[in-house]
């Protein structure tokens, strides 16, 4: 935990700094028009023409937009797709004309659906999926790339997740779904915008504050799977507005397990991972909101066991293993007139990752990390129709290791590095397109410099909208990718260049269409290896990327809300790193499927009664299952999977929410399979879940206010 002193020093050191320096076309893409052409029959019921937009919505709030009932947001539809969101950008657009690709999911979504955790959630987006790394931690891959280190960020409420040692985000039973308001996900680079851990993509939740509570809610989930429970949670939470003060306090505690099937390493032991594979969830967070003024705390303590290590079964008891976290963020939102808005932040967030003792191949680790941040970020509307964004910021990272005999590279206990990051974005709104400019300059102690561009043209016309983008992108070392460069001239920044093009068209009121081509191509990419003793390494090799399409369709009436999206990549015509590449197959990457299909189909019969059945289809998957004689892994082609849901959710009285459900009835019992040949075989999920959830909202008697007219 860094002192007092050191915050000062990070704090003076920031503002010191501030004022030094003021190819070819995919066939699959028929598929994808042949797939949604029929849907558009069905739109065709209703012909009434939306009326003209009469209102600005770029100068709207998401609050003030969800509450329209007119000027051209009629139904749900409309709600969803002229939602502002500031994920993409740091100045508000909607999202047909948002400068990236993005996906909006809202808390009456997840509550309809009854998820069990993000992985549910997320599982639904195009070009998402998960897969294993080392000691049973399920991480994120997006468009066929595996992404757990550093290649993804993960924010809630504007707060970095990736612990700062690896860059890793923890997937499973850990963030409070429950109390989400929404999840805005930008399926490409972020890196403009937010640095070096979201080269690929960003994953921002936004969890309920004072207002959206009102009161008090809580609730609970009990999953029971075919051998053992698998979720058994419970949440709470607090908070109102009281004229210009807001707060909120919120928990989130349980138990859960990552499977309750046998586990088999390549040599044949085994063992059960029911009371072998929890996922302890232990979620607070605390905010304060007074005018311009906010402070945040979150602290997140995140426990999990496991018995398969790197691959091979550990003797004995389970492995308990801890990811903890604390944050503290400080802002001030300044408005000296309505064109102008200068926001000082200040964040320090100190994480003990990956803790556990010693086991059969692996020494004990325990070290801590904290991150000292300090952002100052101006916006200026020059007029309706122009805004520019200018900032700077400064951190430093500081590690010590707790355990005696272990040391960094530098033959210490402490390391410490410091970055300095400029950035600046502009946006113009024109009659015929929106030009989207943008930059990011980072300078770090050690691995040197990156520099990424961005640029945008979106646009929406009437019921047709488009996107042509252009980013560069870059992963930042973490501290252990430093720590564990096996190059003597050491590990530098990864770059990736990324081209997306999106067409998307409103069939009617009530239906939408978007397809999206995408390129990803990076360079000298940083590649984790471990030695003989499974120690970390990290190289940097020659290149990789992916390219692919995404197609969604989207229609919502009064009583069924129908959707469906497919996501396709290829790496064929890539450069592939050899530990991710199939040799039977160049076109396709380890443990991700190239066909992927997701659809959801919720019927409200009532008002107070919803039945959602979704489900999500892999295509095959490659997997290293087995070793040979000669003790090398032995690829296999894993076949198609349809992990299929249904849950019922009703409302018997104001504020109270029943929801009774199954998830993967056909009991697949979906492997999550490691997207790199580090001789681990695939991790079982769970089996068929029987999901009950209990939800109640107490809002607190909203004062009389003054009408005028």
């Amino acid at each position: 935990m860094a002192t007092l002193g050191e915050i000062f020093f990070c704090t003076t050191k920031f503002i010191f700094t501030l004022l030094l320096v003021i190819k070819r076309p995919l066939i699959i893409i028929v598929l994808a028009i042949l797939v949604c052409l029929p849907w558009k029959m069905v739109s065709q019921t209703d012909s009434t023409e939306a009326k003209k937009d009469t209102i600005d919505f770029y100068d709207m709030s998401l609050e003030q937009l969800l509450k329209m009932r007119a000027h051209g947001v009629p139904n749900e539809l409309e709600k969803l797709i002229n939602s502002l969101i500031s994920v993409a950008s740091k100045k508000p657009l909607n999202t047909r004309e948002s400068p990236s690709i993005i996906s909006l999911i809202t808390a009456d979504d997840i509550l309809k659906s009854g998820a069990r955790d993000l992985i549910d959630v997320l599982r639904t987006i195009p070009g998402l999926d998960f897969g294993v790394d080392v000691e049973g931690a399920v991480g994120v891959g997006i468009r066929g790339n595996w992404a757990h280190e550093g290649k993804v960020l993960l924010l809630v409420d504007g707060l970095e997740m990736n612990e700062i040692l690896f860059a890793t985000t923890q997937f499973g039973n850990h963030y409070p779904l429950d109390l989400i308001k929404r999840i805005e996900v930008i399926r490409g680079p972020g890196s403009a915008i937010y640095g070096g851990f979201a080269e690929y993509g960003v994953i921002n939740i936004i969890t309920k504050q004072g207002e959206d509570l009102n009161g008090i809610s809580t609730g609970g989930i009990y999953g029971q799977g075919q051998n053992d429970y698998l979720h058994r949670n419970a949440y709470f939470a607090i908070g109102n507005k009281v004229n210009d003060l807001e707060y909120s306090f919120m928990g989130h505690m349980g138990d859960g397990q990552r499977s309750d099937q046998d586990y088999t390493d390549f040599y044949d032991s085994t063992y059960n991972m029911a009371r072998n594979s929890n996922t302890k969830p232990n979620y607070f967070s605390a905010s304060l909101k007074y005018k311009g003024l906010s402070y945040r705390w979150i602290a997140d303590y995140y426990n999990t066991s496991m018995k398969d290590g790197y691959g091979d079964v550990i003797p004995g008891l389970a492995i308990q293993e801890t990811f903890r976290s604390t944050f503290h963020e400080v802002k001030y939102v300044i408005s000296p007139n309505k064109k102008l808005s200068i926001t000082p932040r200040f964040t320090f967030k100190s994480q003990t990752p990956w803790s556990s003792k010693a086991y059969t191949g692996k020494e004990a680790y325990n070290r801590t990390a904290t991150r000292a941040l300090g952002n100052l970020t101006a916006s200026y509307n020059l007029n309706r129709y122009v805004n520019f964004v200018l900032g700077a910021e400064y951190y430093q990272d500081k590690a010590v290791d707790h355990v005696d005999s272990s040391y960094f590279s530098n033959d210490e206990q402490e390391v410490a590095y410091n970055n300095y990051a400029f950035f600046t974005q502009g946006l113009v709104k024109t009659r015929p397109v929106n030009f989207i400019v943008g930059a990011r300059y980072d300078k770090h102690n050690v691995y040197g410099d990156a520099f990424v561009p961005r640029v945008g043209l979106t646009k929406k016309y009437g019921a047709f909208h488009f996107k042509a983008l252009y980013s560069s992108s870059f992963r930042a070392p973490s501290i252990e990718n430093v720590n564990g460069s096996s190059d003597s001239l050491g590990i530098k920044p990864e770059l990736t260049k990324v081209a997306e093009l999106e067409l998307g068209y409103k069939l009617g009121r009530r239906s939408i269409i978007s397809v999206n081509l995408f390129d990803i191509t990076t360079t000298d990419p940083i590649v984790y290896k471990t030695d003989s003793s499974n120690a970390d390494l990290y190289v940097n090799e020659g290149g990789s990327g992916t390219q692919g399409i995404e197609a969604e369709y989207k229609l919502r009436l009064k009583k069924v809300n129908f959707g469906v999206n497919y996501a396709f990549y290829t790496a064929a015509n890539k450069q592939q790193i050899s530990d991710y590449s199939v040799s039977e197959d160049t076109s396709a990457l380890l443990a991700f499927a190239k066909h992927r299909v997701n659809f959801s189909a919720i019927w409200n019969p009532t008002e107070k009664l919803s039945v959602n059945l979704n489900a999500s289809i892999y295509g095959s998957r490659w997997a290293y299952t087995s070793v040979d004689s000669t003790d090398t892994s032995v690829l296999e082609k894993l076949p198609s999977t349809v992990l299929l849901n249904l849950f019922i959710n009703w409302e018997p009285v104001e504020g109270l929410n029943i929801g009774l459900g199954c998830y993967d009835i056909l009991n697949q019992k979906f492997n999550f399979i490691q997207p790199y040949n580090g001789y681990h075989p695939p991790l079982p999920g769970p089996s068929r879940e029987i999901v009950f959830k209990l939800q109640y909202n107490l809002h607190f008697k909203a004062k009389n206010r003054k009408v005028t007219k």
